[in-house]
C-alpha cells in the first residue's frame, strides 16, 4: 500500500473520530426525545424525535433548551380547561354565588362580590339583606355572610337591590336601592362600614340616623340602581334610574307606556346632593338622543319593555361612557349599550352599533345558550378592564348568576365587550401571573390572509355583527408566525374562532411554541359551537397549554383549510 495514502486514511479517520466526539459533547446540540401531546379528554399521541439547536435572539438572550418533561396539553372542553390555573369558566355558576345586579370590589388580592341577594330562610320567608362573597381567584368563592341587614328603625325594609361599594379614605360606602314596606316608593341611599365585609349601617354621619333615604326626589320620582362616579378633579356624581314613570314630554307620541330612564346629579360629598343641584335626565328609551323623535333608532332597546337601567360611567381619553341595560331583565334580550358625552351630565349620544353585549335581534336571535345579560359594572384589575354582569342561564333555575368578561376600547374610541362567554377564558394576570404577549410580537404570514392587525387588537368574537374585526384567510395553507424581540416565557396559546359560523373552523392544524413543542389537530373547545344551529359561541377558541412555561422566541400557528376561514384573535399567555 502506498505510504502516503495510508497516512492520509489515518488522518481522515482521526478527523471523523474528533467530529463524533464534539457532536456528542457540544451543549448546543441536543438529540431530543419524543414530544408528548396530551389531549385532555382524548387519546395521547407522540411526535417523532427531532434534532434541535438553541437559537440566540437579536437581544442576545437564549431560549430554553429542550425539556423532555414538558407536555403540550390540548384541551377539548371548557370544563377541563377551567381546572387549569390560567383560565376561568362562566358556567361554573353552579358552585358559585347567585347574585343579581352584581358589583365586584377588589382590594389587596381579594375580590368582594355584592349583589341583590335576598336570603330565603324557609319557604315563604325572605330576609332582606345584602350578602358578600370573597375569592382570591374568581373561581372559588366563600360566603362572607350578611354585610348589611337593616335595623328595625331604618327606613329600608323591603326590596334591597343593586348594591355598589366604594372606598373613600378609610370608609367603605354602600350605595343601594330599597323601599319602606312592600308597596313603598323605591329610593336610593348610602350605608357605611370600616371593612368591605361590613357590617354596613345607615348612620353615615352625625345627624343621619337611617330613618329616611338620602336620595329622595319625591313620591312621584321612584329611583333604582344608584351608582357613584368620581371624576379626575374629585367632583362626584350620582347616576340612577327614574323607575317606570310615564314621561309624555319626550316619548315621541307614545304616551301610554311607562318607561325607565337614566338620570344624574352632582354631589358635594358621597352622601349629600350639592346645593342647588337638580336631577338631569340623560337618556330616553329607544332614542339615540333626548331630542330625537319619530321612529326608534335604538330598536334593540324595545324588544320587551321600555327600560334604560343599571347605569355605570367610565371615563376614557376625556370621554364619558354612560353604560346601561335595556329591555326587561327577565327576557333573553336584556343587553348592554352605552352613550358618550364630553361632560358627566351630558349631552349623551348613544352609539350606533348596539347592543355591545347580549343578543342583537338582527344577528343573534337564534342564541339559546345565554340570555338576560345585563346590569353591568366595570372594574380595572391591575390595568386590565373587565365587565361584571348577571345572566339568566338556559337552565332557568330562577336565579341570576354572576359572570365576568374582558373589555377594551378600539382606536376610534368605541367600547367593546368580549362576551358574554360560556367558554374558558384567561384569568386576570394578577391571578394567573401571566399576560397576553401577542401584541408585543411581530406577526408575519405565509399564504393568503388579510387583516393581520385584528389578530392582536384585543377584541374576540362576541356577535356576528363583528365579523369585520377578524383576519380572513382563503382556503389552503396559512402559517402565522409571532416573533419576539427577545426570549419570552410562554405558557399557553389560544386561537379564537370566527364569530360567523360560515367562516369558523373546528381545529387548528398545528401550534408550535418555539422550536420543540408542537400540537397537531388542535380542536376548538367542543362546547363552543352548535353545528345543528350553525352558531358559534362567544369566546370560542382552540387552546394549548404547556405543563410549564418555557422560554422561546417565536410561536407558529398553521391552518390548512378546505374553505375560507376567519380568526378573531390570538392570545399568547406568558411572561
Amino acid at each position: 500500500m502506498n505510504t502516503s495514502f495510508k497516512h492520509f486514511g489515518l488522518f481522515v479517520l482521526f478527523i471523523l473520530l474528533i467530529t463524533a466526539f464534539v457532536s456528542c459533547t457540544d451543549p448546543a446540540i441536543t438529540n431530543a426525545p419524543p414530544i408528548t401531546t396530551e389531549v385532555i379528554g382524548g387519546e395521547t399521541t407522540e411526535k417523532a424525535p427531532v434534532t434541535t439547536v438553541p437559537t440566540t435572539t437579536s437581544g442576545g438572550s437564549l431560549a430554553d433548551p429542550f425539556d423532555q418533561s414538558v407536555t403540550v396539553l390540548n384541551y377539548q372542553n371548557s370544563l377541563k380547561a377551567s381546572e387549569s390555573e390560567l383560565f376561568y369558566y362562566n358556567r361554573l355558576y353552579k358552585a358559585g354565588p347567585f347574585a343579581g345586579d352584581p358589583y365586584l370590589y377588589y382590594e389587596d388580592g381579594t375580590f368582594y362580590l355584592y349583589g341583590t341577594t335576598r336570603k330565603y330562610v324557609k319557604p315563604g320567608k325572605i330576609v332582606e339583606e345584602f350578602e358578600v362573597y370573597t375569592s382570591k381567584d374568581l373561581v372559588n368563592w366563600e360566603d362572607g355572610g350578611a354585610c348589611f341587614v337593616p335595623d328595625g328603625n331604618d327606613w329600608c325594609t323591603s326590596r334591597l337591590w343593586a348594591p355598589e361599594v366604594y372606598k373613600l379614605g378609610d370608609t367603605y360606602y354602600l350605595y343601594y336601592t330599597a323601599a319602606k314596606g312592600g308597596n313603598g316608593v323605591l329610593h336610593g341611599s348610602v350605608a357605611t362600614a370600616s371593612s368591605p365585609l361590613g357590617p354596613f349601617t345607615n348612620s353615615v354621619a352625625e345627624g343621619i340616623d337611617g330613618s329616611k333615604p338620602l336620595f329622595d326626589f319625591g313620591s312621584n320620582f321612584p329611583t333604582i340602581d344608584g351608582s357613584l362616579f368620581i371624576d379626575d378633579d374629585g367632583s362626584m356624581y350620582y347616576f340612577f334610574v327614574r323607575d317606570q314613570i310615564g314621561d309624555n314630554s319626550s316619548s315621541g307620541g307614545n304616551n301610554t307606556t311607562v318607561r325607565s330612564t337614566l338620570w344624574g346629579i352632582e354631589l358635594s360629598d358621597p352622601f349629600t346632593i350639592k346645593d342647588g343641584a337638580e336631577p338631569v335626565k340623560l337618556t330616553e328609551v329607544g332614542r339615540s338622543t333626548l331630542k330625537e323623535k319619530g321612529v326608534f333608532t335604538q330598536r334593540w332597546e324595545t324588544q320587551q319593555g321600555m327600560w334604560n337601567e343599571g347605569p355605570f360611567v367610565l371615563k376614557h381619553n376625556g370621554v364619558y361612557y354612560l353604560t346601561y341595560s335595556a329591555n326587561y331583565f327577565g327576557s333573553k334580550y336584556y343587553s348592554v349599550g352605552y352613550a358618550t358625552s364630553s361632560s358627566p351630565l351630558g349631552t349623551y349620544i348613544k352609539d350606533t352599533n348596539q347592543p355591545i353585549m347580549g343578543i342583537d335581534p338582527k344577528e343573534d336571535s337564534n342564541w339559546d345558550y345565554y340570555d338576560g345579560t345585563g346590569h353591568a359594572m366595570f372594574l380595572t384589575i391591575e390595568g386590565e378592564l373587565y365587565v361584571v354582569y348577571h345572566t339568566l342561564m338556559p337552565e332557568k333555575d330562577g336565579f341570576r348568576h354572576f359572570t365576568i368578561d374582558s373589555v377594551g376600547f378600539r382606536e376610534d374610541g368605541t367600547l367593546y365587550i368580549n362576551g358574554p362567554t360560556v367558554t374558558s377564558q384567561p384569568l386576570p394576570s394578577v391571578i394567573s401571573g401571566v399576560k397576553n404577549l401577542a401584541p408585543s410580537a411581530t406577526v408575519t404570514a405565509e399564504g393568503t390572509i388579510t387583516g393581520l392587525g385584528y389578530l392582536t387588537d384585543g377584541q374576540i368574537n362576541a356577535s356576528r355583527k363583528y365579523r369585520d374585526f377578524e383576519a380572513k384567510a382563503e382556503s389552503g395553507k396559512v402559517t402565522l408566525t409571532f416573533t419576539f424581540a427577545g426570549a419570552v416565557e410562554v405558557s399557553s396559546v389560544l386561537v379564537y374562532n370566527s364569530s360567523d359560523y360560515a367562516t369558523s373552523f373546528t381545529a387548528v392544524d398545528k401550534v408550535t411554541v418555539g422550536e420543540y413543542y408542537s400540537a397537531e389537530n388542535v380542536k376548538v373547545l367542543s362546547d363552543s359551537y352548535e353545528a345543528n344551529k350553525e352558531s358559534v359561541y362567544a369566546g370560542s377558541s382552540a387552546i394549548v397549554e404547556l405543563s410549564r412555561g418555557v422560554k422561546v422566541t417565536s410561536v407558529t400557528i398553521t391552518f390548512d383549510a378546505d374553505k375560507p376561514i376567519a380568526i378573531s384573535e390570538i392570545v399568547i399567555l406568558g411572561k
